[in-house]
């Protein structure tokens, strides 16, 4: 984990325009804001996933700084402060990065996010409407799921991951293994996880699934076709089908790459290549991360 924090602190490029912190502002976070600003009131708050590597999270936000967007790098574990692990994470953090941008003049606030990040921004824009106005969710999942730690792999915790206001969010049991991780790891030559997620995904009880049609603004879902750390392609048809069915307000567009990892996104030294498909398309798997941050761009410009 340190070599990879130090890894993508030696990209960054840039010092952010202001930073907060747990003691002065209630959350970290780091905002870029570009030097030509192509989306006027608008900006976006970013985070990251499960990787807990905050620096990563900034690292992307200053491309999308460099095409125009402002962007809020948000940590929601894993920096001093914070949880260590995904046991009732509270969603205080984006509440309060939310209400300063509103506070300062922001009319519209988005939210991207990826992997355990992705399920972070749909919680909370189903939860806060009235704060947030777009959602990006790269390799997402449409349930609330089930706590774990990071400690000699991943142990699954008798809770919620997530949690707001003191309270911890309706979740959806996992079927976390050692056994099934190690054993799908080595046939997929990837890290996977798929396994432990599909039955929830696919039949996780009402008051678990992310209530997305509460979301105050278009919606972007961007995922491979196959994923193998958990199955967001799946999630993305179920998100998608019950937008259609509870009638959703706005727009919400699905985008798939037959050549993309659980990493999609557009910094091409951010990944050790834990991914086989990364190994083996290396320059496809390029193009679709470029080509899925071009079009979370058009969508901020042309939809939200």
């Amino acid at each position: 984990m340190k070599r990879s924090k130090d890894k993508a602190a030696a990209l960054l490029k840039r010092t952010p325009n202001r930073e907060f912190s747990l003691d002065a502002d209630g959350f970290i976070g780091a905002l870029y804001e570009p030097e030509r600003d192509e989306f006027p009131g608008k900006t976006v708050v970013m985070f990251g996933g499960s990787d807990g590597i905050y620096n990563l999270t900034k690292l992307i936000a200053e491309q999308y700084a460099g095409r125009g967007m402002t962007v809020l790098a948000l940590a929601y574990w894993n920096e001093p402060g914070l949880p260590d692990g995904f046991e009732k994470v509270p969603m205080e953090p984006v509440e309060k990065a939310a209400l300063w941008l509103r506070g300062h003049g922001i009319e519209k606030v988005g939210l991207w996010g990826i992997s355990m990040g992705a399920e972070l921004a749909l919680l909370a824009g189903s939860l806060m409407p009235e704060l947030i106005s777009c959602v990006t969710a790269v390799c997402p999942t449409n349930i609330c799921s089930q706590g774990f730690v990071k400690k000699k792999g991943v142990q699954p915790v008798e809770c919620s991951a997530f949690s707001r206001r003191g309270e911890e969010l309706p979740w959806a049991r996992l079927k976390l293994s050692k056994t099934a991780i190690l054993r799908d790891s080595l046939r997929k030559r990837s890290v996977c996880l798929r396994s432990c997620y599909e039955d929830a995904v696919l039949h996780a009880p009402e008051e678990t699934q992310i209530k997305v049609e509460n979301i105050g603004g278009p919606l972007l879902l961007i995922s491979p076709e196959y994923d193998v750390m958990w199955p967001s392609e799946l999630s993305a048809e179920k998100i998608r089908a019950r937008l259609k069915e509870k009638n959703f307000a706005h727009p919400c567009k699905c985008v798939s790459y037959k050549y993309a990892s659980h990493m999609l996104v557009p910094i091409r030294s951010s990944s050790v290549k834990m991914f086989r498909v990364e190994r083996k398309y290396p320059e496809q798997c390029w193009k679709s991360d470029m080509d899925a941050f071009e079009k979370t761009l058009a969508f901020w410009k042309e939809v939200w």
